[in-house]
């Protein structure tokens, strides 16, 4: 991989959300939802919040608990401020290092930088926030007496548009999530666990270079499989039948995902034959991704083949979604969506069909919108026998 330097990676996001608040004439962006901290930022699992302005700086405050370890990776681009953690909070005069101490809690450090940067129209991630953290920003607001912007669709807007260092973290946890999911199928066997496998899943992952899983590997065995969102257990995989591995690596902040579902043992004929209807949708709806194209239009696409071999009313959730920092951002590829696609934008294309009672079936891969068409960002076969 390339050792870029932060102004190459996360100083270019910094700039594209800044960029953002100068067309909305916002003049200080305050952020509070951990995945868009950690977009301009770089920092793994940050805390507190971000502010960033193109008039007085850029700043990370974080609690005094968590200063030595944010101080080690905060880059140098902000300036790192330490608070109490609660307001009530005696406080005392310790040395952590050279950041600026605000005696006080969260709210107080983040009236502090805005006062300092006479912020008048106060820009934030108000969508992504719960309600608690969301009336905390707005009577922060109302404290400055600052205009308060919803920036959060600019954001998700940003995050959507990847630059070619972002695709190739995305490409490594893909190569990561792949070397997984072979292990898992070779250590597949009569008699294994559904929680055995996502145990192997996870360890390979983390021996291979991932900071974590993006999300907790769905391993599904038999009936189980037709469940989308299934929860693995102790369900034990007998002599045959079908086996379904939802499963992403996160590498330096990006996230992969990607789904296989196979034949185990013998039998199995008609499944197999349902699995190649479940490409060719998913092939259908790929070849209908490019730059310029509405997003709901992949997903009519593999729904139609779908429907030609009467299996459409099995297909019960959206095509796919983009993929980033976070494993379900925007585009979404849904019957609803009113988005476009450009260039940029990596988004799953993962049709299923799911017989409760019987078995499920879902392929996925992550797709990258190229400037003339699209790019298949797996290596792996989507037909496992």
């Amino acid at each position: 991989m390339s050792n870029l330097m932060f102004s190459e990676t996360f100083g270019k996001n910094v700039r594209k959300v800044l960029s953002v608040a100068e067309e909305k004439n916002v003049d200080s962006v305050l952020l509070l939802y951990q995945p868009n901290m950690f977009y301009v930022t770089g920092v793994r699992e940050p805390t507190g919040f971000v502010i960033l302005s193109n008039s007085c700086g850029n700043y990370i405050g974080t609690s005094i608990l968590d200063y030595s370890r944010i101080s080690k990776l905060s880059p140098r681009d902000f300036e790192l401020l330490a608070f109490t953690r609660r307001s009530d909070e005696k406080f005392e005069e310790i040395e952590i290092g050279p950041a600026k101490i605000i005696k006080g809690g969260m709210k107080e450090a983040i009236l502090t930088v805005l006062k300092e940067c006479n912020a008048r129209r106060v820009g934030a991630d108000i969508k992504f926030l719960g309600v608690e953290i969301a009336k905390l920003v707005e009577n922060i607001s109302k404290s400055l007496g600052a205009d308060l912007i919803d920036l959060s669709d600019d954001i998700s807007k940003v995050r959507s548009v990847k630059d070619d260092w972002e695709i190739e973290y995305m490409v490594r946890a893909q190569r990561i999530a792949e070397a997984a999911l072979k292990r898992a199928i070779e250590s597949l066997n009569d008699g294994i666990k559904e929680q055995e496998v996502a145990g192997i899943i996870k360890y390979e992952m983390l021996k291979n270079g991932a900071w974590r899983e993006s999300f907790s590997a769905i391993v599904a065995f038999h009936e189980n499989t037709a469940y989308p969102h299934h929860t693995p257990e102790d369900r034990i995989l007998g002599p045959s039948g079908p086996v379904l591995i939802d499963l992403g690596s996160l590498y330096r902040g990006y996230a992969s995902d990607m789904t296989r579902t196979l034949w185990w043992g013998e039998g199995g004929s008609k499944f197999r034959k349902l699995l190649e209807i479940v490409l060719e949708a998913q092939q259908t709806s790929i070849d209908v991704i490019a730059p310029g194209v509405a997003a709901w239009e992949p997903d009519n696409a593999a729904r139609k083949v779908l429907e030609k071999h009467g299996l459409s009313k099995y297909f019960i959730h959206g095509l796919g979604h983009g993929v980033g920092v976070e494993v379900h951002e925007k585009p979404y590829l849904g019957p609803g969506s009113k988005e476009t696609l450009e260039p940029g934008n990596v988004v799953t294309s993962e049709p299923g069909i799911y017989i409760v009672g019987l078995y499920g079936i879902r392929i996925e891969d992550m797709v990258l919108v190229t400037k003339k068409g699209r790019k298949v960002l797996s290596s792996i076969s989507r037909i496992i026998t």
